[in-house]
């Protein structure tokens, strides 16, 4: 049910941007032409490449990664990069394992069978497995109405060893879960609600696997199970409505759950080269530029694509990030609207391969072709400082490539002076989604993350060099606030740098209707607009990289970072 695979990998490795290099005989120094390193051409070659059906999807462990992988290693090869992985390689094996739910896991109630996928679905996979039989059921109310929700006896008494039931009403932003959960941490199990909002990727990747670099099990995780409406009141013997919050339904609920564990079927891997500095003081320590090449895979459950982004467009502006919601009765007459419109152009086309163009195939080729700027340069346009490169893996899976790569960084940690990170880079137009009219939608958006939480110096020379720049980019701060509850700061890859320390930063333009969608493909992109943000960020590290000091920290260097991330 996959679209047709139109650009064999193989065709990609050989002929990604091979108008710009030639190779001169008898030196592996590569000769080059003189058009402009960084264009919206190269940049749209790369990125309909990288983004191809043909890599499924780019999921970390699968096929799909590996070749996209191989493919900046054979770019970093090719510009004269030299190979920072293990063992004189470009690659860094991160240690990854699938893990998906067990196929045999049941649920039973008084009034028969809860089908897996259809009624329920585990999601704690680090929890150990759970049994039950015929353990009892308590209704601890809605979240909707968090302030009659249960509140446990002194050590969860009340709750412990029991079936615990939240609701979740239709709307209530998921992410926020997290607040209520932790007061029933000793129930047996807690069953939320919630199933039938869940999008078919989060679905998928519980069902068919999702890659984790941790199988250890933890007794103290929150073993959750998502319920649907329907099998909600099958457990509770009501609808939820009817029962008062802490109410014990004299109800039970028996059977199994837990999640297998393999190892990915191909390794998972950093892609790490340097282009090393002119100056022999300075060429110890490195500017580091960052994006990640996995996404999130796909699914075997196809959609129409136009009706997807018609729905989007309405009910779900920020794509994943906007909740799974039935429209009123004016938004669906929107959304046939727009679709009758598609529909007079062309005929439906189903999809379950989830591209990734702008996340992150947007930052990925940005580096690429900030890399091969720098590899032009000659003497004194040469950086002084080393630029390191690193094209993270698993960040779909919570930072985990640039996790390991900074807990193992295979130049000293201490010896990166700043890190800029760029993901989903290639948006941000006036299509996509409008954040409150503040300037989302203009050519000049840019949201910046953590730019001088660590640094004054370093955010201040990349706002110089943004300055700098024929049409500069409009720096937004709005995600970069303490305690602001999209949590931007924790999640990305930058983060993983600035927990040693290291000045580092996020730059965006945005989330929008297709974000973890299948609809996020290249044809969405705005090159010219992807290229100015490459050349902004090439002129900033560059700024860095050539400053006679590194940039000053203004905060202590943490001393855990492993500890838990505070927005």
């Amino acid at each position: 049910m996959h679209r047709v695979l139109s650009i064999p990998i193989a065709v990609m490795m050989l002929t990604a941007c091979q108008s710009t290099q030639s190779q001169s005989p008898g030196t592996s120094a590569p000769v080059w032409e003189s058009e402009p390193a960084i264009t919206a051409a190269d940049l749209r070659q790369r990125l309909y490449s990288i983004a191809d059906d043909s890599m499924m999807g780019r999921e970390t462990g699968s096929l799909g990664a590996f070749k996209a992988s191989a493919y900046i290693a054979s770019e970093f090869r090719r510009l004269g990069l030299e190979p920072a992985g293990d063992s004189g390689t470009y690659f860094q094996t991160v240690p990854f394992w699938d893990v998906k739910v067990d196929s045999t896991s049941r649920l039973v109630t008084f009034g028969g069978p809860l089908q897996l996928r259809t009624d329920f679905l585990p999601v704690s996979f680090a929890a150990p497995p759970r049994v039950l039989d015929q353990t009892p059921v308590i209704y601890a109310g809605s979240v909707g109405d968090s302030a009659h929700l249960m509140a446990p006896a002194p050590g969860g008494g009340d709750v412990a060893g029991k079936f615990v039931v939240l609701d979740v009403p239709q709307g209530f932003d998921r992410r926020a879960l997290g607040a209520y959960l932790g007061r029933y941490r000793d129930a047996l199990t807690v069953g939320v609600i919630a199933l039938d909002q869940l999008g078919s990727e989060q679905i998928a990747r519980i069902v068919e696997g999702r890659p984790v670099s941790d199988t250890s099990r933890n007794p103290r995780a929150i073993a959750l199970v998502w319920l649907t409406r329907r099998a909600g009141t099958a457990v509770l013997g009501q609808e939820p409505a009817a029962l008062a919050p802490g109410t014990a339904t004299g109800t039970t609920v028996s059977g199994r759950y837990d999640f297998t564990r393999k190892a990915v079927a191909y390794p998972a891997r950093n892609v790490v080269g340097i282009l090393r500095g002119s100056d022999s003081t300075l060429r110890g320590e490195y500017v580091s530029l960052t994006a990640h090449h996995d996404h999130v895979g796909f699914d075997h459950h196809p959609v129409d694509h136009d009706s997807l982004r018609a729905f989007n467009r309405v009910v779900r502006p920020m794509g994943a990030d906007s909740p799974n919601r039935e429209p009123t009765d004016a938004e669906w007459s929107r959304i046939h609207a727009i679709l009758d419109s598609l529909r007079a152009v062309r005929p439906p086309r189903r999809d379950s391969i989830r591209n990734g163009a702008d996340d992150d195939g947007s930052g990925t080729v940005a580096i690429l072709e900030i890399a091969e700027s720098f590899a032009r340069a000659q003497g004194a346009d040469r950086p002084r400082r080393s630029i390191l490169f690193v094209s993270h893996t698993g960040e779909e899976a919570g930072l985990l490539g640039s996790r390991w790569y900074s807990d193992h960084a295979t130049v000293p940690i201490d010896s990166i002076v700043g890190e800029i990170d760029e993901d989903m880079v290639g948006r941000g137009t006036a299509s996509d989604f409008p954040r409150g009219g503040t300037g989302a939608g203009s050519p000049t958006y840019l949201e910046v993350i953590g730019a001088k939480r660590i640094s004054r110096e370093f955010g201040e020379a990349l706002e110089a060099a943004n300055a700098k720049q024929p049409i500069p980019f409009v720096f937004d701060y709005t995600y970069d606030a303490p305690g602001h509850p999209l949590q931007y700061y924790c999640r990305a890859d930058h983060y993983s740098y600035a927990r040693y320390g290291v000045p580092s930063v996020a730059f965006s333009r945005g989330e929008h209707l297709d974000y973890h969608q299948v609809t996020d493909e290249a044809q969405y992109i705005s090159y010219r607009d992807l290229a100015r943000v490459a050349q902004m960020v090439h002129d900033g590290a560059r700024a860095v990289a050539n400053a006679p000091e590194r940039p000053k920290r203004d905060v202590p260097k943490p001393t855990d970072p492993h500890a838990p991330c505070v927005q």
